[in-house]
């Protein structure tokens, strides 16, 4: 009995022993879709944090078995990403832009409607949005009007934005939704208007008329 008592004290330390050497780190995090954006942008599930610095990056299973830490977190298959510094890249809009017609090198008026056409097909639902377009890369360097927009979509609105935000494209639905009149006055923007007649053009301000 007393073998079997000293057998049993001596397993446990062993174990505790065992346990005691599994570095400790400040924090363990687990059950993640990790982006490394190493060489291969290798996608992992868990990652191991000491001193502000990611010690190791693996599966669950390994690293919970490797390290342990008195913050630990269940990602619970939630997505980490490295962190994103925006020197001046409008990160959050150019997301947005994602999901619109892209309108940039477009080489004339009709290649922005023939690009139109094709995203409208398989976005038919809601406002028709583009960006990108500049009428300094066409063989016409001068702004479009609306009548296109007009006939193409007459019941659904549109608004395309110039390549550098200061200047858009809306038809009339569009313009008619967001209350635009000719002769519009507004600061820091124009609607443009030609013999009286809105043609579309908003500049600066004006844009937000519509876009808002």
């Amino acid at each position: 009995m007393a073998r079997f008592v000293i057998l049993y004290a001596m397993t446990v330390m062993g174990l505790s022993a065992c346990k005691s050497t599994s570095p400790k780190v400040d924090l363990l995090l687990f059950n993640a879709k990790i982006y490394t954006v190493d060489s291969t942008f290798t996608l992992c599930e868990a990652m191991a944090v000491q001193d502000g610095r990611i010690l190791e990056t693996g599966t669950s299973d390994v690293l919970k078995g490797k390290y342990t830490s008195d913050q630990m977190i269940d990602a619970k298959g939630q997505f980490v990403y490295p962190g994103l510094i925006d020197a001046h890249a409008h990160f959050y809009r150019y997301g947005l832009g994602l999901q619109t017609a892209d309108l940039t090198g477009t080489v004339s008026w009709q290649d922005i409607l023939g690009r139109l056409l094709t995203f409208s097909a398989d976005h038919q639902q809601g406002w028709l949005i583009g960006r990108g377009w500049d009428q300094n890369d066409w063989p016409v360097k001068e702004f479009p009007n609306k009548k296109a927009l007009d006939s193409l979509f007459p019941t659904r609105p549109v608004l395309l934005t110039r390549v550098d935000g200061h200047a858009a494209i809306a038809n009339q639905k569009a313009l008619d939704l967001a209350g635009v009149k000719a002769r519009q006055t507004l600061t820091g923007g124009e609607v443009e208007t030609v013999n009286g007649q809105i043609t579309g053009i908003l500049i600066d301000n004006a844009v937000d008329l519509v876009g808002s």
